[in-house]
């Protein structure tokens, strides 16, 4: 236990120090707006480019862990749904915000530094693979769930609407071409093929940028926190962030334990114990709805997540 609080806690403090400089004005809004955008664009990319380029993945088959890792999202994703109808009283679009609340863990801020710390370089190289295909799935389901029930909600409101899953798709990929994190990952990959070695200044250069991604993530975290109120009815949050922090970890590792090596069955449960991410809450405000749910959501499962993340560190050491 003392070996996975010395992983947890620097982790969480990290969070907390970041809210108390924002909170108290020590530092202003616009530094946790421009430290986010230094970690999606450049650290985080950084770090997944390198990793991917010189990662040694054995000869463990990637396709069985992302059986496993979606094999816990997709049930929690329709629970989500359900939830958000029956207990939120939402719309069709709040029952997909609500899906993507329960089920859209935050691999990036908080599962690249919780797994290099947890688990090392070799923990890396398996949540590589899993972020290769995690934001561009859940994108895209998310996004055709939506344009879908918008569709519903628009015709039931008696109003003139159509949908088209080609034009979603294409809209999906122009975004994705356009992710700095799927571009340093095809990076790495690229780089691996040529077989060129990563090293000299060049390879200094992005071991130096790598290394600031966990610790800037995390106090940029901290700093967003801020922005994302709770308040109102806490059971439809509370409801969604139980399914996020402990029904899918263990379907996860229920599932993993029989497809998966120890190392890759650890990675998978832990990055699906990760709080949920702020991809939430960017869906809810672009669809305008269910930005209150998220937002909760979002809070809870990351103040909550230190005691269930730590419990789920402790059971996979």
């Amino acid at each position: 236990m003392t070996l996975v609080l010395s992983v947890v806690a620097p982790i969480f403090l990290l969070i907390a120090l970041g809210t108390i400089s924002a909170r108290s004005g020590y530092l202003p809004g616009s530094t946790g707006d421009a430290l986010s955008g230094f970690v999606f664009k450049v650290a985080v990319p950084a770090l997944m480019f390198r990793t991917v380029a010189t990662a040694d993945f054995g000869e463990a088959n990637p396709a069985l862990l992302w059986i496993a890792y979606f094999a816990g999202v997709a049930p929690v994703y329709a629970l989500g749904m359900w939830i958000g109808r029956r207990l939120g009283r939402t719309d069709r679009r709040g029952a997909v915000i609500a899906g993507v609340s329960a089920s859209f863990s935050n691999l990036i801020f908080v599962g690249v530094p919780m797994t290099e710390r947890a688990f090392g370089r070799e923990g890396l190289d398996a949540l590589a693979l899993l972020l290769a295909i995690h934001l561009p799935t859940m994108m895209l389901v998310s996004t055709l769930l939506l344009e879908r029930a918008a569709l519903s909600d628009a015709r039931e409101a008696g109003q003139e609407a159509s949908f088209s899953a080609a034009r979603v798709v294409r809209q999906v990929a122009r975004n994705l071409l356009r992710n700095a994190l799927v571009l340093g990952l095809a990076g790495g990959a690229l780089w691996r093929w040529t077989g060129l070695p990563l090293d000299g200044p060049h390879g200094e250069v992005v071991r130096l940028v790598a290394g600031t991604a966990g610790p800037t993530a995390l106090f940029a975290l901290g700093m967003s926190m801020v922005r994302y109120p709770v308040s109102g009815n806490l059971a439809t949050p509370l409801a969604l962030t139980s399914l996020a922090l402990l029904l899918q970890p263990l379907i996860v590792y229920l599932v993993g334990s029989a497809l998966l090596p120890p190392l890759w069955l650890s990675v998978a449960v832990a990055a699906a114990a990760c709080p949920v991410g702020v991809n939430a809450f960017l869906f809810a405000t672009h669809f305008r709805t269910g930005e209150r749910l998220a937002a909760g959501v979002i809070v809870l499962s990351t103040l909550l997540a230190a005691l269930t993340l730590t419990g789920w560190l402790a059971l996979l050491h």
